[in-house]
């Protein structure tokens, strides 16, 4: 039973529970069809003798346990005629447990009583076994029904579940598409900013110095130029900062990273991201570093996985990136091939260490501790003086 379903104590009847209340009926319609032979010692035995065939009958677990209950029964019942009332509990448990081979021998023990003159007996049993095996089989049917309505039921919560996952993959990859896209939007803005109106700006100043170079003799009119090309180097500086304003919004190292490790080649990635906002400066090292761990981990590791985790300190930030890779090439390929693989990935490191250098920060690499197969990037950035 799927972990999604309800237990069973919340439901009104089961399976034994229903075999129990049927078993009660056809052991208490067999009280008066057993009084239709004389009644004697031989009543109370065989009445007992039913209650303990349906009590064996419901507790036995093979198959081969319940048949060998069901034929003692009958065999009894051939003998012992009141017993042959309650052959019924047989007809039931053929049908109820699918005992093929006694859905049609139950009536045999019925033939001695008949023999014996007890027709009414007989007729009574006959009747009240057929209604015992059509008892068992509504009773099997209901059973599997409410199997099967358990199993669909489980079966539609575990799809409503994986749809309702794959929706807030999707939700959030969407997320992620639009904020790259308004990103890539901001880094186009400044970057048409800086390439038109700084461009321009630019030349109007200089056009407004060499102005002011040609008429230097007349007073006035280099003043005016003066105050001209003030103007302008403040709207230069000014479109300056909004560039820089616009190059900063537009690196989120979050959204890159994530961006990077979801859309890798050859790398099933995961990030960890613990972090506020990084300076741009930490930001693009990060990146720069992320992008050649996962490079050398796919071409030069053999690597499946990676995770990627950026984690914000008082004092610095800390990356660490962990791959399932060979922590070496040395085993891969010819001579000329590994040695190739080496220095490309020797490079790799050189330039992800130079990086971490350049802003005063840590780099390592390293092969993980056993039993673990992979290797370790590990870079630590300090904090700028102002924001540690």
């Amino acid at each position: 039973m799927s972990r999604f379903s309800p237990s069973s104590a919340t439901r009104p009847y089961n399976g034994p529970m229903d075999r129990a209340i049927d078993n009660t009926v056809l052991l208490a319609l067999g009280i008066p069809v057993m009084l239709l032979a004389p009644v004697g010692p031989a009543s109370v035995a065989a009445l007992l003798s039913a209650v303990c065939a349906a009590c064996a009958l419901e507790l036995a677990r093979r198959a081969p346990v319940r048949i060998a209950v069901a034929i003692a029964l009958l065999a009894a019942a051939a003998v012992v005629p009141p017993l042959g009332a309650f052959a019924a509990i047989a007809a039931y448990a053929a049908w109820a447990f699918r005992l093929h081979g006694l859905r049609w021998a139950w009536p045999l023990p019925l033939v001695g009583t008949a023999v014996a003159g007890h027709f009414a007996l007989t007729a009574a049993a006959l009747a009240l076994g057929l209604l015992a095996g059509l008892m068992g089989w509504r009773t099997r049917r209901n059973a599997e029904e409410r199997e099967r309505l358990r199993s669909l039921r489980d079966a539609v919560q575990e799809e409503r579940l994986v749809l309702a996952e794959r929706a807030r993959d999707l939700a959030e990859r969407q997320d992620l598409e639009v904020n790259c896209a308004v990103l890539d939007e901001r880094a186009r803005i400044a970057r048409e900013i800086h390439d038109n109106v700084g461009h321009l700006l630019t030349r109007s100043v200089l056009q407004v110095q060499a102005a002011g170079v040609a008429h230097g003799a007349d007073a006035p009119v280099a003043r005016d130029l003066d105050a001209v090309a003030a103007t302008l180097h403040e709207a230069l500086d000014t479109v300056r900062a909004s560039v820089h304003d616009l190059h900063d919004a537009a690196l989120d190292t979050r959204t890159a990273l994530e961006a990077l490790v979801a859309e890798f080649p050859g790398v099933a990635g995961t990030l960890s991201f613990q972090a506020d906002a990084l300076p741009r400066p930490i930001g693009l090292a990060v990146l720069a570093i992320v992008r050649e761990a996962l490079s050398n981990a796919a071409s030069h590791g053999q690597a499946r996985h990676a995770a990627v985790r950026v984690t914000e300190f008082p004092r610095f930030y800390q990356l660490v990136v962990e791959d399932d890779g060979r922590a070496g090439s040395a085993s891969a390929g010819s001579a000329a091939s590994t040695n190739a693989s080496a220095a490309a990935a020797g490079l790799g490191l050189t330039s992800m260490a130079e990086r971490a250098h350049a802003l005063g920060g840590t780099f390592s690499f390293t092969p993980l501790a056993a039993p673990h197969a992979g290797s370790r990037v590990f870079a630590t950035f300090p904090k700028p003086q102002e924001d540690a």
